[in-house]
């Protein structure tokens, strides 16, 4: 996470001596040149809570102008209050219509909805800001990157080589890998095609469930037919931002050229190296996705076989339904919500909540009687996760010391020991989870790398008992009980 230099600190805190500067798009003086400037610095350093609590006291001011409000907006919407976060932005923007970092925060918060479109036109009216113009970029190339439109991608590229010129800024590295898996597809003249181009058409598309041969893994797998030479088992993981994930020994026997370098970072104890490839072709049931750009990296649960995971990028291109229970994920038309909705039970419903996707799924629920908060929903952990400084804030005040025990869990990059508590519950919606075992663990790094705040990670046991439906269109999450045998 990029900081701002020392020198830069103190010229700072020279001009703001000097009294209040005009905003330039407005022409007024902001409300409070050094509370925007701190905003700034918190939520650049991912001080998140933080950056929140600041955000309060300057929202106070009536008063406060486009660029004090649209900042706080950040603030807030990376502490996860997003209709909070988007009243603020529209109120920055009948202001100032063209505030870019207003059209940051709504931008995100279309990406939050799946509404790519939007995000798009928001955040290219966002790269003007002058201290979130580095996030505006990525999050632009991010949403084109899965919209798959490759001329878009270059106009992109060359927008973020002349900005960060301008910011006499050398170019992130996610833009120069990002390249890189796509440059054969340029020079195969295919700027008219897509990335992730998907063929066939369906209503409804049953996926066998496959389980994995270790019983002791709760994880729930699909075999996916990769560039015509076989079926290979992959985990279903919606706390994976990614599209697909491939091990090292798969990638190999495929015969992928790898392109790139960088690190992966997760529930565990070490980084994992990360390649890139493009799959020419990914079957799933009837339908296929052509041009996939794929990860390839060694963590822990791929050592020694040919498998790999599948992520919130592919999940979000359907309305899904997971019944572990009958052994089948269903596919829908993402333009078709009436179809997913023709096969709930209404009267069986015991959760429906909102489903954010802050890349990875993410829904809000209570921890034994904490506050409110957001939480990765993770298909693929087998265990419930809390991040440290708000279990030590929420809950270890209230709870017995004699509970909380050393335990090993398992992430992705291996085995690791934390504190675990049994017997906490777990609220979701109006459906309260009794008895239930969750770790503490330290967010921080996963939080920088989302770039919001999360309070921790909710697992499988939440999820198996019932039918779980992820309306990706509506936003929803839907637990339906399923009928007694």
């Amino acid at each position: 996470m990029n900081k701002p230099a020392p020198v830069a600190l103190l010229l700072m805190a020279a001009l703001l001596s000097m009294g209040q500067t005009p905003d330039p798009r407005s022409g007024k003086p902001p409300s409070s040149p050094a509370d925007v400037y701190r905003l700034e610095s918190l939520v650049l350093s991912s001080s998140f809570l933080d950056a929140d609590r600041l955000a309060a006291q300057v929202l106070a001011d009536p008063a406060a102008d486009a660029l004090t409000r649209a900042v706080s907006g950040l603030a807030v919407l990376k502490a996860g209050r997003i209709k909070e976060a988007e009243a603020i932005f529209k109120s920055a923007l009948a202001l100032d219509p063209e505030s870019p970092e207003a059209h940051l925060g709504l931008g995100r918060i279309a990406r939050i909805r799946n509404d790519a479109e939007t995000a798009i036109r928001h955040l290219r009216r966002a790269i003007a800001s002058t201290a979130f113009y580095p996030e505006a970029l990525r999050q632009l190339w991010k949403t084109a990157w899965e919209l798959g439109r490759i001329a878009d991608l270059y106009e992109i590229r060359d927008a973020v080589v002349d900005r960060y010129a301008r910011g006499s800024r050398s170019l992130p590295s996610w833009l120069e890998n990002s390249l890189g898996q796509i440059e054969g597809l340029k020079a195969e003249r295919l700027f008219n095609k897509r990335l992730f181009e998907m063929e066939g058409r369906f209503e409804r598309l049953r996926i066998p469930l496959v389980s994995n041969t270790d019983p002791r893994i709760s994880i729930r797998m699909i075999s996916l037919r990769l560039n015509g030479k076989g079926e290979y088992p992959f985990d279903i993981d919606s706390a994976s931002a990614d599209f697909l994930t491939l091990s090292p020994l798969l990638a190999e026997e495929l015969g992928l050229p790898l392109t790139g370098s960088s690190t992966a970072s997760g529930v565990g104890t070490d980084s994992a190296e990360v390649r890139f490839s493009i799959l020419d072709k990914v079957e799933l049931g009837t339908i296929a996705f052509r041009n996939v750009p794929v990860m390839v990296s060694d963590i822990h649960p791929f050592k020694g076989l040919k498998k790999g995971l599948l992520g919130t990028a592919l999940l979000k291109r359907f309305n899904v339904t997971i019944d572990v229970a009958a052994g089948v994920m269903d596919l829908y038309p993402l333009e078709r919500p009436d179809l997913l909705a023709a096969v709930l039970d209404r009267s069986s419903v015991a959760a429906d909540v909102p489903l954010y996707l802050y890349d990875a799924t993410t829904i809000e629920a209570r921890l034994d009687g904490a506050p409110p908060a957001l939480y990765i929903l993770d298909s693929a952990a087998g265990t419930n996760l809390v991040d440290r400084p708000f279990f030590e804030e929420h809950i270890k005040p209230r709870i017995d010391p004699s509970r909380i025990v050393r335990s090993g869990i398992q992430g992705a990059q291996g085995p690791q020991y934390v504190n675990r508590v049994d017997g906490l519950s777990i609220s979701i919606g109006g459906l309260v989870f009794p008895e239930q075992r969750v770790h503490e663990f330290l967010m921080e790094e996963l939080n920088v790398i989302g770039g919001h705040y999360m309070a921790g990670l909710l697992g499988n046991p939440l999820l198996w008992p019932y039918r779980v439906h992820m309306d990706f269109r509506g936003g929803r999450l839907i637990l339906e009980k399923r009928a007694a045998p």
